[in-house]
């Protein structure tokens, strides 16, 4: 009975974004990632870093992302033989991957409280998961792949939890490998290791030879450079203040933080860049410094995942040259957070209705919400400065709860 609720959690997580994956979404992405696929099945994996159909443009993400599409894409070709790009369902189709990261995420923070609380909270938390607009949003409609470096993250965090520190190492590299963006909690990781150096010498080692292992056929495809290109691109390929984030320099600048270059100096002293540097290190060691003594002491208790939620919504909220999408980690990492009390639950909710905002302002669901957006257009200065404050409000959440404890 237990595994047939947990099974029916999960057929609903799918059901819901497999019905709304029609949406055309965000045509731009959706017809990049049907281009990898299809140049991934035709031309070969490593090749397709450097060649793509109809002039596609060439990937820029890692090549745990690719594969994955090549695989989905091989599938595709076995059972429908020829790629149609206009159509509905390969649509609906190239959205599977980032839906079944969904449905994956489900179980494992199914799996995480279970053993944290009980198996109520389990359920519980699968279930906000599973209902969850902005992972809803993000997945099916929008058809982006969030949720997949968001599970491996999960992922390396669970097994830390569980001392599995190899496993979590592995994990860890891939998520790397998968999207640049998993970086945020590697000085979190980092953290861990302090007290015992020798452990941090076999996590290292252990995560680069799994980069290695991935890297073979790449490497053995002459398509190393091609990869290491990718990573190096991917930092300022975009140099705006924010690419439509609505963060803390939208709640300031408002429009002009698309407009604007990070590279500008808004006082003469330093650019937009190094400020959002400077501040998010700051934010990133007070979080550090907060949860320090349930990190080290408790390192299988709830803290790493609030720490890991507040770490990524710094990230978000304050970096510079940060798209709509990259407050997506938050989500997963602030389900546990819904257990703590009401207030804590009610911002994680409000952070939650705020992403979903900010994502329907760059990519309308209809014209009805595209109409809100006109009617009031200070509506994004608003969503920005109250994740800021939600975001506020989560961290000295954090800290009553360390101190409570303690």
């Amino acid at each position: 009975m237990k595994r047939d609720t947990l099974f029916i959690i999960l057929l609903l997580a799918f059901v819901v974004r497999f019905a709304v994956s029609f949406h055309e979404g965000y045509g731009f992405d959706i017809g990049v990632y049907q281009g990898w696929a299809q140049s991934a099945v035709e031309y070969g994996l490593p090749e397709s870093y450097s060649m793509q159909i109809g002039g596609n443009m060439l990937p820029d993400y890692p090549p745990v992302s690719l594969t994955i599409l090549s695989g989905f894409g091989h599938v595709y070709k076995i059972l429908f033989h020829e790629f149609d790009m206009g159509s509905v369902g390969y649509r609906m189709y190239i959205k599977l991957p980032a839906i079944f990261a969904d449905l994956l995420i489900c179980a494992l923070l199914f799996v995480a409280m279970s053993r944290w609380k009980t198996k109520r909270e389990g359920y519980i938390a699968a279930t906000a998961y599973a209902l969850n607009p902005a992972a809803i949003y993000d997945s099916a409609i929008w058809g982006q792949t969030d949720a997949i470096y968001s599970l491996l993250l999960l992922a390396a965090v669970f097994a830390w939890t569980q001392k599995r520190y190899d496993l979590s190492a592995v994990i860890l590299a891939l998520s790397i490998m998968t999207k640049m963006q998993a970086i945020v909690l590697f000085p979190l990781f980092g953290f861990l290791l302090l007290r015992e150096p020798r452990k941090l010498l076999r996590f290292a080692i252990v995560g680069i030879l799994t980069i290695i292992v991935v890297l073979i056929p790449f490497i053995l495809g002459g398509a190393l450079q091609d990869v290491v290109d990718v990573y190096i691109g991917s930092v300022g390929k975009y140099g705006n203040v924010s690419i439509g984030a609505y963060n803390f320099w939208w709640s300031l600048l408002g429009d002009r933080a698309w407009q604007l270059q990070s590279s500008d100096s808004p006082f003469g002293l330093l650019s937009f860049g190094q400020w959002g540097i400077l501040l998010f290190g700051m934010l990133y060691g007070l979080i550090l410094w907060i949860f320090r003594k349930a990190l080290w002491e408790a390192q299988n208790n709830l803290s790493i995942y609030y720490c890991s939620a507040l770490l990524c919504a710094a990230f978000f909220l304050f970096l510079p040259q940060m798209h709509e999408r990259y407050l997506f980690p938050f989500v997963v990492f602030g389900i546990p957070l819904i257990f703590l009390s009401r207030t804590i639950a009610a911002l994680y909710w409000g952070m939650i209705a705020a992403f979903t905002l900010n994502l329907m302002g760059i990519m309308p669901l209809s014209f009805i919400d595209k109409a809100f957006y006109r009617a009031f257009d200070t509506l994004d200065v608003l969503v920005a400065s109250s994740m800021v404050l939600l975001f506020v409000a989560l961290t000295i959440g954090g800290y009553k709860l360390v101190t409570r404890d303690s």
